[in-house]
């Protein structure tokens, strides 16, 4: 009687696993398309720098790039005060 329970229990197993591999499978054939799609986007625009070496090295010397940030942060600052209200847009 055990080995007839160990059988049915072996059974069981064994399908249990099985439909778990059916559902991965079938997972894994619904994400395909996805997976192909994003490992067909071309990346290497987004690591290319921007500015050429020369000159950041001038903008960084001259001081350029804290300027542009001081000023930057005046307009910001500005932006956000005249959003008050009760404050004229215009000045």
């Amino acid at each position: 009687m055990s080995s007839i329970l160990s059988a049915i229990y072996c059974w069981l197993q064994d399908f249990y696993y099985g439909l778990h591999d059916l559902g991965l499978s079938i997972w894994d054939s619904v994400l395909s398309p996805a997976d192909a799609m994003l490992s067909s986007l071309d990346v290497s625009a987004l690591s290319a720098p921007l500015i050429p070496d020369a000159y950041a090295w001038v903008l960084g010397a001259t001081g350029l790039a804290p300027a542009l940030a001081i000023i930057a942060t005046a307009m910001l600052t500005r932006f956000v005060l005249q959003t008050i209200p009760f404050v004229r847009w215009g000045s």
